[in-house]
C-alpha cells in the first residue's frame, strides 16, 4: 500500500526559522578571495540571461566543475541583486533552510516502519534529526560561502531524488513508474548543480538492503530500477572527472601516488567523523602537505580505525545491519572527494561532509526513536535541546568568520600557523602593501614551490619600486609554472622598468606565444610588447587572483 506523508508546517517552519537563526550572519557577509573572485566578481561571463551567457553556461568547465544549473542560479542572483553579496548568501541560506525541511521528509519515511511511537513523536524526534544536520557547524563552509551555491543546489535536488524514489517503491505499480521518473528528472538536476549525484544508485541499493528490504522482497525489481539511474550517474561521472581534469590544479599519480592516496581517503574517512562527533577548530584550506608522507603515524592509526570499523560492520552484519548499511552510504557517498582524484590544494574539508552526513543523521535520528518508544520523558527532551543549542551557537560563530577575506584567513592563521594559502590570500587582501609582502614572504617560507605567494610578492615589490625583486620573484614563478604567461609578463614590465627593453620585448613575445587565444590579457600584451620596442610605461595586466 502507498503510505502518504503529510506536512505539518508548523514543523517545517521551525526548522527553516532555526536554519535562518543560527546561519544569520551569513546575510552581512562579503564576498571572499576563496574562489569567489574566480566565480563571481572577476567573472562577467555568467551575469545575464542572453544566449550567449546560457551558451557559456552550458559549456564551461570553468574552475574544474561542470555546474550549468549552478550558473543560472548565480545568474537570477546577478539580475535582482546585482553584486550584492547579501543576495548570494540568502540564496544559499534558503535553499539550506529547504534542504532541512527534505531530510526531516525523508527521515519520516525512511524510519516510519520501525519506529514504534505514534506520528506526533515520530514527526519531532525526526525534525530533531534533521537539525543535527542542517543546523550542524560543518554545514557552514556550504552555507555562509558563496561559490558552494553548488552544494546546497546539488543536494536540495539530490534529497528531492532520494525522497522520489522512496515514494517510488512504496506506491502502486502505476504511482511508482511515475515516481521514477521523477527521480531521473531530480538526480539530472543535482548532476547538472554538481556532480554529487554520481553515487546515488550505490546509495539507494545500500537502502534497499537495509531498511527497505527490496532485495529480499523483490530483487528484479530493485535491480531494474538501478538501470536508468545507473547510466544517468555514470554519465555525470563522466563529465564531472572530464570537468576536473580541465585545469592543472588535478594531480598526476607521479605527484601523489597511489599509497598517498589511499593513506589521504583514510584520513579523510576518521576525520570527518571526529569533527561530526566535536565540530570545533574548523577553517577553510586545511592543506595537504607538500612533503606528504602516508607512513606518518596519523595516517597509519586512521589506515587501522577504517580497517576495524570496517570489519566489526561486516562481522555484526546480522545483528546490527544499521552499521554496516551506515557505513557504507557513508563511504560510498564521500568517496568522491577522499583524494583519489585529487583537485586542489587541501587534504580534507568541511563541505565535503554536506551529503556524506546524511546516513550518521539517520542513525541518530533512529537511535532518538528507539530511545523516545523505551524511555520518553523530559530528559530525552530536554538532552535533545541542549545539544542542538550548542550546534546552532557554534555554528552562529562559525558563519561569523567568513564575514570577509581578512577575517576568514585571520582565523585561519590562528589555528594554522603555517597556512601558506591563508598567508597568500590574507596579504592579496591587505591594503597595507608591506604587511602583504610580509604575508607573501610568510607563505614562501611555509611552502617555497607555492607559485602564487612568488606571483604576488612579484607585483607588490613592482608596485615599491623594487623591480629587480619583482623580477627575482617572477623568474621563480616561471620556474614553477614555465607556461604561466602573466609570470612573463610582468617580469617583462619589470624589465621594462629598469631600462631592460630586450629583456621585456622576449618576455611579452614569450607571454603572447603560450597564452591560450582568450587570455584576456593578449591585447594590453601587444601593446606592451610595442612598447618595449620604443620606451613608454606599459599598463600593468596578470593580476594575483588567489585560487
Amino acid at each position: 500500500m502507498s503510505q502518504r506523508q503529510s506536512i505539518s508546517w508548523p514543523v517545517a517552519g521551525l526548522l527553516a526559522l532555526a536554519v535562518v537563526v543560527s546561519f544569520g550572519p551569513a546575510l552581512s557577509n562579503d564576498f571572499v578571495n576563496w574562489d569567489d573572485d574566480l566565480n563571481l566578481t572577476s567573472n562577467v561571463a555568467y551575469r545575464g540571461l542572453a544566449p550567449s551567457n546560457l551558451r557559456w553556461m552550458l559549456t564551461t568547465t570553468h574552475g574544474g566543475h561542470y555546474q550549468p544549473l549552478t550558473w543560472l542560479s548565480f545568474a537570477l542572483d546577478y539580475s535582482l541583486w546585482g553584486m550584492a553579496p547579501s543576495g548570494y548568501h540568502l540564496t544559499n541560506l534558503l535553499l539550506h533552510a529547504v534542504n532541512a525541511v527534505l531530510v526531516w521528509l525523508i527521515l519520516q519515511r525512511l524510519l516510519r516502519r520501525s519506529a514504534r511511537v505514534s506520528d506526533a513523536v515520530l514527526a519531532w524526534t525526526c525534525a530533531v534529526g534533521a537539525l543535527t544536520f542542517a543546523i550542524h557547524p560543518l554545514r557552514v563552509e556550504s552555507v555562509a560561502w558563496a561559490t558552494e551555491r553548488r552544494d546546497v543546489l546539488s543536494g536540495c535536488f539530490w534529497l528531492l531524488a532520494f525522497l522520489a524514489y522512496l515514494r517510488a517503491v512504496e506506491g502502486e505499480p502505476k504511482d511508482g513508474r511515475r515516481g521514477h521518473a521523477w527521480v531521473l528528472v531530480a538526480l539530472v538536476l543535482s548532476l547538472a548543480a554538481k556532480g554529487w549525484g554520481m553515487t546515488f544508485p550505490l546509495v539507494v541499493a545500500i537502502a534497499d538492503l537495509y531498511p527497505l528490504g527490496r532485495f529480499t522482497r523483490a530483487p528484479a525489481a530493485a535491480l531494474r530500477d538501478k538501470i536508468a539511474i545507473t547510466i544517468v550517474a555514470a554519465t555525470g561521472a563522466a563529465v564531472a572527472l572530464a570537468a576536473q581534469a580541465s585545469v592543472p590544479e588535478m594531480r598526476s599519480f607521479a605527484e601523489h601516488g597511489l599509497g598517498a592516496r589511499i593513506a589521504q581517503a583514510a584520513y579523510g574517512l576518521c576525520f570527518y567523523l571526529v569533527k561530526t562527533l566535536v565540530p570545533v577548530a574548523l577553517y577553510p584550506a586545511l592543506l595537504l602537505p607538500p612533503d606528504f608522507d602516508p607512513t606518518a603515524p596519523v595516517y597509519l592509526a586512521s589506515l587501522v580505525a577504517v580497517a576495524a570499523i570496517t570489519a566489526t560492520a561486516v562481522a555484526l552484519c546480522r545483528r546490527a545491519p544499521w552499521l554496516l548499511a551506515t557505513w557504507a552510504a557513508y563511504v560510498v557517498i564521500v568517496a568522491p572527494v577522499l583524494g583519489f582524484a585529487q583537485t586542489g590544494p587541501q587534504l580534507v574539508a568541511d563541505r565535503y561532509t554536506y551529503l556524506a552526513a546524511l546516513p550518521w543523521t539517520a542513525l541518530v535520528t533512529a537511535g532518538l526513536l528507539q530511545l523516545a518508544a523505551r524511555r520518553p520523558g523530559r530528559a530525552l527532551t530536554w538532552g535533545s535541546a541542549a545539544v542542538l543549542v550548542v550546534l546552532g551557537v557554534l555554528t552562529f560563530r562559525q558563519t561569523r568568520y567568513w564575514h570577509d577575506s581578512r577575517t576568514l584567513w585571520d582565523r585561519t592563521l590562528d589555528l594554522d600557523r603555517c597556512n601558506w594559502i591563508a598567508f597568500t590570500n590574507r596579504g592579496f587582501a591587505s591594503p597595507d602593501r608591506h604587511a602583504a609582502i610580509a604575508d607573501y614572504t610568510a607563505s614562501i617560507h611555509c611552502n617555497p614551490r607555492y607559485h602564487l605567494a612568488y606571483f604576488n610578492r612579484g607585483n607588490a615589490r613592482h608596485d615599491d619600486g623594487d623591480f629587480a625583486g619583482a623580477i627575482a620573484d617572477h623568474s621563480m614563478v616561471i620556474t614553477l609554472q614555465p607556461n604561466d604567461p602573466s609570470a612573463y609578463n610582468n617580469r617583462g614590465w619589470a624589465r621594462q622598468a629598469l631600462g631592460d627593453f630586450a629583456g621585456a620585448a622576449a618576455d611579452y613575445a614569450r607571454a603572447l606565444e603560450i597564452a591560450p587565444a582568450d587570455w584576456r590579457a593578449r591585447s594590453m600584451v601587444t601593446g606592451n610588447l610595442n612598447a618595449a620596442g620604443g620606451g613608454g610605461t606599459p599598463p600593468r595586466t596578470g593580476g594575483g587572483a588567489p585560487p
